[in-house]
């Protein structure tokens, strides 16, 4: 019988180790942790933060422990990863990827670090796992994102499932046969609305806990013997009939074995961008297009009389782009183009620090209610065109040729940059430089708790 994509993918990592890996796919695993640790500092004075916190705190035990990142204590790792996952995640500064338009990284590091921890496992083999869990995730998501979106599933819960079993499978040492099956397994635990996009409500947030239990559960069973149905993705009521619909679900799976192809010779964690800004994905080339804008004609909120956003149909309709305000919680402002375009006139920025301390400041609020959507069926995912107008007739304009494209792909120095700028303010900066050398050896360490026992706050 031909192997399908899920037994394909597995072959290929099951036996991959770190050297089989190129320098650039190396580096780039590197990249990801680092961000994902900066990201976790950030975003750790939230409400969500504490509760996470709160309910894993209640599983300490004195086997399978492993580190809560900045607040330092230690649970069963499955719950130390759902912690982590938060800190990196719960402000969306974490990373996002082309192929899902999702962010792998609070989903796939925390597990992999946590599993390491716990296990013991050696830190050579923590790489190539993160670089499986990306892999499944992006390839499985590419052919599949614009159907599942549509109907209403959240990317990264609806993928990161696999990206999650994946990943805590390979660091788990599972064979290859075993990974397929975790995978196939991962399809049953997909989940995720949109929905708390649309009303601010914050459970979104806590749809990658279930993300991480699902897809780490279906790994250690699938080491004890479990089986996954082999058409988990392509049945009739399989993954894609599911979440797509029965009429597409042959074209998705037929595009899937056709990128199978290239397994091993190019690899989706490359795909990854990195976000300058904390605020969804959809608003990075925005924000850095309007700021731009504003820093080069000196453009201030007063001289205002309107604000014309045009993207693609798709980034328009995503729910909670278009919501101006006023924003009764931080949920309902970090999706939103008129707070990011705010923020962005008022503060010349757009950091965490402005949804805990700004989150309905009048002049924000003011710049907000000025600013109108267009949707234009000829711009791609990242294409985006901003007008100031002037209440004296100006018109400053904007668009994807004033990005700087390399600002979203993060190399070695500019995300240790980015962990400067993020966590200064609460750990010395010695030890921030200290934290990025581990990562940037990471394969050379003795034991992965050398690293996240030091991921805590002064």
């Amino acid at each position: 019988m031909q192997k399908t994509f899920i037994p394909k993918m597995a072959d290929f990592f099951g036996g991959l180790t770190l050297k089989d890996l190129p320098d650039d796919v190396v580096e780039r695993a590197k990249v990801v942790v680092l961000d994902a640790i900066a990201s976790a500092y950030a975003c750790h004075k939230t409400e969500p933060v504490r509760i996470t916190a709160d309910v894993a705190g209640q599983f300490v035990c004195d086997h399978d422990q492993a580190t809560v990142w900045v607040k330092g204590f230690k649970t069963n790792y499955i719950f130390a990863a759902v912690n982590n996952s938060m800190l990196i995640h719960n402000m969306i500064h974490d990373d996002t990827n082309q192929s899902h338009g999702g962010h792998a990284g609070n989903l796939i590091v925390s597990t992999v670090l946590a599993i390491a921890e716990a296990r013991q496992k050696p830190c050579a083999g923590i790489l190539p796992a993160i670089v499986m869990g990306y892999e499944a995730m992006g390839r499985i998501a590419a052919p599949a994102l614009a159907y599942s979106v549509e109907r209403g599933f959240r990317s990264t819960p609806n993928y990161g499932t696999f990206g999650v079993a994946s990943a805590a499978g390979k660091i788990l040492g599972l064979n290859a046969s075993e990974l397929s099956n975790a995978i196939s397994c991962a399809a049953s635990y997909a989940m995720g609305l949109l929905e708390p996009f649309n009303v601010g409500s914050m459970e979104w947030r806590f749809q990658n806990s279930v993300v991480i239990m699902g897809g780490i559960m279906a790994a250690l069973y699938a080491q004890q013997g479990l089986r996954g149905a082999r058409t988990a993705l392509e049945g009739d009521a399989g993954f894609f009939a599911a979440f797509c619909g029965k009429d597409v679900k042959e074209k998705i799976f037929s595009e899937l074995m056709e990128q199978s192809t290239t397994l091993g010779q190019e690899y989706d964690i490359t795909r990854t961008i990195f976000k300058p800004y904390s605020t969804c994905a959809y608003n990075q080339i925005g924000c850095n297009i309007a700021l731009n804008i504003i820093n080069k004609h000196s453009i201030t909120p007063e001289m205002l009389k309107e604000i014309v956003v045009k993207v693609s149909p798709g980034n328009k309709d995503y729910p909670g782009v278009e919501y101006h305000g006023p924003f009764e919680t931080i949920d309902y402002a970090l999706l939103s183009k008129p707070f990011m375009l705010g923020a962005a006139l008022v503060t010349k920025d757009l950091q965490v620090e402005t949804y805990l301390n700004r989150l309905n400041d009048p002049e924000i609020l003011d710049v907000a209610s000025m600013v109108r959507m267009e949707a234009d069926e000829s711009f791609g995912a990242l294409d985006t065109e901003i007008q100031f107008i002037t209440k004296d007739g100006q018109v400053f304009k904007g668009d994807l040729n004033m990005v700087n494209l390399a600002d979203l792909m993060l190399v070695r120095d500019s995300v240790i940059k980015k962990f400067h700028a993020l966590a200064e303010q609460y750990i010395d900066s010695s030890k921030i430089d200290e934290i990025a050398d581990m990562v940037f050896n990471l394969e050379e360490l003795s034991a992965i708790s050398d690293l996240t026992q030091k991921l805590t706050l002064d």
